[in-house]
């Protein structure tokens, strides 16, 4: 049986040559750091348009919008005509869950208008006019500062403030903001985990219906009380040929939406393909080297018996003890830059988590490319002559 070589000959190498060792473990640890964030970005985006997706939740756009709320215009009492006309509605505490809403984007200022100045900063935000009714329907919704907001109060989402670019306090319960030329006093902060729904500013629709003068709304929200059970919606739809709309399941509606960020998820995983090609090859040239320094050594192993083979996993075994002492400092960098931070993308924000998946393939991945890096070295070992290596000065 062809012998082995022990587990701290490996172990001794690593400690020879201190300076190549810490340099190619930081390497893993940066490849590391790298999957990691990749995996949690394209996660979280993900998540936050797919946790806001519901089975047995319609939207009602205009037939003219191309599926794009911003443009939408329904009739303002088409949620009405909706309620008696729709069987098979989810009836929610004698309420039917039927929300209609009005999504804009506006430009935001922060303070009362007694303490407005000259060049004070605006903030793009989005803001949505909603009802009492819009709780029955985006049931993932939970006040968990403040409480519901009344006339000229609005709702702020917990991830709103990271939207805007501004300190957690300034969106404070209790704090004003304006848009659209009035005031709004902040009267509670709303949690909507994985969803888009938490960098959103809640006011009331009538108001802002008001100030927008505007007399319909963009969208009405329907929760049916059997998932996917459309079909009556879609009937009443087809029937209602003067309102011109579209009926939209929730589910692909914001599918859409994930494959619209699609080449931003793309470039996050080339970044990080490049960074760990650059790592391979980069290992690939250490492992090299440590082989062309110790050429003498090599084949002086082989001289007293041992297989190229054993020699080669040996050189694998320090490879991955490498790249996993660098993981592991790689996962913990990526832990602690990513915990409880939130990316800002158009006029909405979403959490990025170092979740078990990410961790897994940042690790993962490291082991792998620390592996292929050796490929190189184990070619070499293969075709070495024991003759000519140990004639080497």
């Amino acid at each position: 049986m062809a012998r082995s070589l022990p587990f701290d000959y490996a172990v001794r190498n690593l400690a020879r040559r201190p300076v190549r060792t810490v340099l190619t473990a930081a390497a893993s640890a940066l490849v590391a750091a790298l999957l990691v964030a990749s995996s949690a970005f394209v996660r979280g985006l993900d998540r936050t348009f797919s946790g806001a997706a519901r089975e047995d939740v319609a939207i009602l756009l205009s037939s003219v919008a191309q599926r794009d709320v911003l443009r939408s215009t329904v009739t303002a009492g088409t949620s009405s005509l909706i309620e008696a006309a729709v069987p098979g509605i989810a009836n929610i505490g004698g309420q039917p869950a039927v929300s209609s809403e009005i999504h804009t984007g506006t430009n935001l200022r922060l303070g009362p208008q007694s303490e407005a100045r000259a060049g004070e900063p605006t903030y793009p935000g989005f803001v949505r006019g909603v009802t009492e009714r819009a709780f029955l329907v985006h049931d993932a919704v939970t006040i968990v500062a403040g409480r519901p907001a009344r006339s000229g109060e609005v709702l702020v989402g917990r991830l709103a403030a990271r939207q805007l670019g501004v300190p957690e306090a300034a969106l404070e319960p209790g704090r004003v903001v304006r848009f659209e030329g009035a005031e709004f006093t902040i009267a509670g902060q709303f949690a909507a985990p994985g969803t888009m729904l938490e960098a959103e500013l809640w006011a009331p629709l009538s108001e802002l219906r008001g100030l927008t003068r505007r007399d319909d709304s963009s969208a009405v929200f329907v929760r049916m009380s059997k998932p996917g059970d459309f079909g009556d919606l879609e009937l009443f739809a087809l029937r209602r040929l003067d309102l011109e709309l579209i009926v939209i399941p929730s589910s692909l509606y914001y599918r859409e939406l994930v494959d619209y960020f699609r080449p931003i998820r793309t470039l996050a995983w080339a970044m990080a393909a490049m960074i760990a090609v650059a790592a391979v090859f980069g290992g690939s040239n250490a492992l090299n080297s440590a082989v062309q320094d110790r050429l003498r050594e090599l084949a002086a192993l082989r001289a007293v018996g041992y297989s190229s083979w054993a020699i080669g996993k040996s050189l694998a075994l320090e490879a991955l003890l490498i790249a996993a002492a660098g993981g592991v400092v790689g996962l913990a960098l990526a832990k602690f830059a990513l915990h409880d931070s939130a990316i800002r993308i158009a006029m909405s924000a979403f959490r990025i988590d170092a979740d078990a998946v990410s961790v897994l393939v940042g690790f993962a991945g490291v082991l792998i490319l620390g592996l292929f890096g050796t490929a190189p070295a184990m070619v070499r070992i293969q075709r070495l002559s024991i003759a000519s290596a140990l004639k080497e000065p």
